[in-house]
């Protein structure tokens, strides 16, 4: 995303140092048995596997899951990780600072600086690209409040990082403070930066520019209503978040595809508007297609217009529309397979192309919102390796 200039209201992106907190080696089994990937991710086999890795890990924290409890559930996670505090299984920084997070999984690699975002409600600076499910936003809030803390980052994408970017790449040279390996096989290295003319130049070279929200935007919605309800309490106005350069470290943009309870091919075939094809089978070559199947055969679905807005757009825009699809019923999912387990003859699953970039940061610049679950930026912060608390 190009650089901007401060904006004429004097908003500008900020990225402050921290404390964070971060675990203890030597209290855990391993550094990386006690970290989660991003709860909105994660199923239920997934959540059964690190919650046996670890009495530590920190799904027990940010998946507070028993409905049964109705509010209170959050409170089992404030009073895990106040006893987590007490006991030194988690430690903070001495000393503020921006961290450099780096995540390698074979070819893939996140990269970026970590610290505190500057909130403002005005969508000039921190672009969202996609709309919120209301109970997920409440979710997460109840769970911040609760635990006073922000247990996930954010993930910030912005371009043509220039100076700051350098000290990213500077920073990795040297020795790192946290080296952890995860169960997916990843490997992560954090660095700390506090030199106060390094983060000088970074606050400089940030305030040129926008940033995209890539991933947590019902946590980013959760921020500005604490910060709402909070306002003037000392640490309210800034949330966590990860900031990555995508022109000089790529980040991967994938689908999040749709279960679609009640419908049938045969509606798909016959309601589908003017302005698409309806093609047999499933037709992989098709650019920016939209593929839809009952479990036993496919139907493609091709825009003949042009092509600058996403498939997710058009699917909700006007394709569910004249389906007589109910959207509340739609679930959605990261991994295609998950959905096609679910397919049968009244309940659809739509394969979505992934968007490309320029679209969607075309939408965001333009103040166009998505719909919820539009996209899947990646690779994504690993939870747990840093947090930071009010």
């Amino acid at each position: 995303m190009p650089a901007s200039g401060p904006e004429p209201n004097g908003s500008v992106l900020r990225l402050e140092p921290l404390r964070a907190w971060r675990f203890v080696a030597g209290k855990v089994s391993a550094l990386g048995a006690v970290t989660s990937p991003p709860y909105d991710v994660l199923e239920p086999a997934i959540v059964r596997r690190l919650t046996d890795s670890d009495l530590h890990n920190m799904v027990r924290l940010i998946l507070p899951r028993d409905p049964e409890l109705g509010p209170g559930r959050y409170d089992e996670p404030a009073r895990r990780l106040a006893e987590w505090q007490r006991a030194g299984v988690v430690i903070q920084d001495q000393r503020p600072a921006l961290y450099v997070y780096e995540q390698q999984l074979g070819s893939a690699v996140l990269c970026g600086l970590v610290g505190l975002l500057g909130l403002d409600p005005a969508r000039q600076v921190v672009l969202p690209h996609e709309d919120v499910m209301p109970h997920w936003v409440d979710d997460r809030l109840e769970l911040m409040e609760a635990t006073d803390a922000d247990l996930e980052p954010i993930l910030l994408a912005y371009g043509d990082g220039g100076a700051a970017s350098d000290v990213v790449d500077n920073a990795r040279a040297g020795e790192p403070w946290v080296v952890a390996d995860t169960d997916n096989g990843a490997h992560h290295r954090i660095w700390r930066v506090d030199d106060p003319s390094t983060l000088a130049m970074i606050a400089a070279e940030l305030a040129r520019h926008q940033a995209l929200i890539a991933d947590g935007h019902h946590r980013y919605a959760a921020y500005l209503e604490r910060r709402r309800r909070e306002a003037g309490r000392p640490g309210s106005g800034v949330g966590l978040a990860m900031l990555v350069d995508y022109n000089r470290h790529p980040l991967t943009l994938d689908p999040i595809h749709r279960v679609v309870p009640g419908l049938d091919l045969a509606t798909v075939s016959s309601r589908t508007p003017e302005g698409w094809q309806v093609l047999p089978g499933r037709v992989e070559d098709v650019p920016d297609r939209i593929a839809v199947t009952d479990g036993s055969s496919w139907v493609t679905l091709r825009s003949t217009r042009g092509q600058e807005t996403p498939t997710v757009a058009m699917l909700h825009d006007l394709l569910l529309p004249a389906w007589g699809v109910v959207e509340a019923e739609i679930t959605f999912h990261h991994a295609l397979a998950d959905a096609l387990a679910l397919a049968g003859p009244q309940q659809a699953v739509v394969e979505l192309a992934a968007p490309r970039m320029d679209q969607v940061l075309r939408s965001a610049v333009q103040g166009v919102v998505l719909p919820q679950k539009a996209t899947s930026f990646g690779p994504k912060p690993r939870v747990g390796l840093l947090f930071r608390t009010l």
